[in-house]
This record gives structure tokens, sequence and C-alpha cells, in this order.
């Protein structure tokens, strides 16, 4: 008697499209495409496995059923029973009409009834395809994982320099009595007139990251700037020297009196240290 054998085909009830796993997981979050990765992934191989189970249990019922047809097959061939046989084509207008070559019955009866194969062949290639389509998306998935999280990074890094430089802020408005609604703008405006060589540095320093709209900013300094001693003067000289038609914001990095020095050699360390601050945290005009 034949052995009944299980079908195996489990691969082939897997999403076509790993992206479809999405709505049958958590609903209290969008799920991530690393995670839906992960599910089609643990589906697939789950499925696999039972095909592959369900073929090892097939295997010696095949060969069971393997070596009835083999009797069979020699005992209707002993009997003279050809495997198959042919009968012209009486649907053709053909003048003459070809013959079409049938197989016996028997052997689709052996087909239907004795079967030798269980579907795993075509479970096999059904699974590699879907195992390339699953590993091509889990590997983008990978990539957006990664560009997610150097996001949330970025994000996490911008969140924690604004809150030093609102520190840094509020340092500064609490050390020289400012405003609390003052902003870095008003800040550095606010410092600036309290040292007429920082006004003149800053001026000069922000010209140097632009000096798109020529030499503005570093005339209007030298406007405020009151020379009251021989240094004053030396400064004034030495800044006016630098004005040219050749606009170049980088005469003031590295002419005598340049902004660094300027800030270095400051009267008060700590305004030419909270000026530089609130310079970093302004944006030109």
């Amino acid at each position: 008697m034949a052995e009944e054998l299980e079908q195996c085909g489990f691969v082939g009830r897997c999403m076509s499209d790993p992206r479809s796993y999405a709505s049958s997981m958590n609903h209290w979050r969008e799920p991530t495409a690393k995670e839906i990765a992960a599910r089609a992934n643990s589906e697939l191989e789950a499925a696999r496995q039972k095909d592959i189970d369900a073929h090892e249990r097939n295997l010696p019922k095949i060969e069971i059923n393997r070596q009835l047809r083999e009797k069979i097959v020699a005992i209707m061939k002993e009997a003279g029973i050809p495997d198959s046989y042919s009968e012209r084509d009486m649907k053709s207008r053909s003048r003459f009409p070809k013959n079409i070559r049938y197989d016996a019955g028997y052997l689709g009866d052996l087909n239907r009834n004795v079967k030798i194969t269980d579907g795993f062949d075509a479970a096999t290639w059904t699974y590699n395809s879907l195992k390339a389509r699953y590993d091509e998306y889990a590997k983008q998935a990978e990539q957006e994982d990664a560009r997610r999280k150097a996001d949330q990074d970025r994000e996490a890094a911008a969140a924690l320099e604004k809150r030093r430089n609102d520190l840094k802020l509020a340092e500064i408005i609490i050390r020289y009595g400012l405003d609390e609604a003052i902003d870095w703008d008003g800040a550095l405006a606010a410092l600036r007139e309290k040292d007429q060589r920082l006004d003149l540095a800053a001026a000069m320093y922000q010209t140097r990251g632009d000096w798109s709209d020529g030499y503005y900013r570093v005339s209007d300094a030298l406007g405020r700037f009151t020379v009251a001693t021989p240094e004053d003067a030396a400064i004034q000289t030495d800044i006016l020297s630098c004005f040219n038609d050749d606009i170049d914001g980088r005469i003031f990095r590295d002419t005598a009196w340049n902004y660094s020095r300027l800030f270095s050699e400051a009267a008060d360390q700590q305004l030419s240290k909270d000026v530089q601050t609130a310079l970093s945290n302004v944006r030109l005009a």
C-alpha cells in the first residue's frame, strides 16, 4: 500500500514583501525597518524549518513509494503494457495530422496515488527567492537604522550643545546683570559696549568670517573707538592701514593688532572670554 506524504510548501504562505509583516506587529508604535526585517526573517526561517521537518519525515515514505512504483512498472512491462501510446490528432485540419503521444493511464494513476515528490524542491526554490528578497530588505533596513541612529545622535548632541550654550548665556546674564530675556545677539552687543578694544576685535573677527559686504563692521567699530592712550593710537593706525580696495577679511587675522592679540591682551580676560563665547553663538547678519 502506498504511503501518504505530507506536502511541503509552508514557505509559500510567507509574505512576498517583507514590509507586509509590519501590520501584524505591535501597534503601540510604528516598527522600525530593522525590526520588520527581523520579523520577516524569523517567519521565513520558521516556515523553512517546517518544510525541512516534513520532508525528512517523508523520506522513508518516498523510498517505499518509489520501490512500489518500480514494482508496478516492472509488472506492466512484463505484461507487455507500454508506458505510452499515440493517437492521431483528430482535431487537426492538416492533410496529414500528426500523432499525439500520451502516457499510459497507469502512470497517471501512480502519480496521483503513489507519490514520490512532496513539493520540497518547489518550496526550496520559493525559500531561496524570498530569502534573497528578505536579505536585501534587511540590508537596506540596516542602513536605514544606521542613518536613524546617526540622526538621533546628532539631535542629541545638538540638544546637549544647546543646553550647554543656554547655561553659558545664563552665566553671562547673571555675571553682568543683563536682561533675563536677552539672546546671544543682545548679550554680545551688551558685552561689546564694556570694552572698545573687544568691540573692535569682535568686528574684525566677524569680518574675517564674512567680508562680502566690505569692512563696514570694522569701520563702525572704529567710529566708536576713542583714542585715550598711545597704544590706542597704535591700534587705530594699524587697523586703518588694513583698509584697501582689495577687500579681504583675512587681513584682520594677520595684521599687527589682529583680533587674536586684542582678545588675548584685553584688560578683563573674563570679559574677553565671554565676548568670544557670544561670538561663537551668533550668526553673521
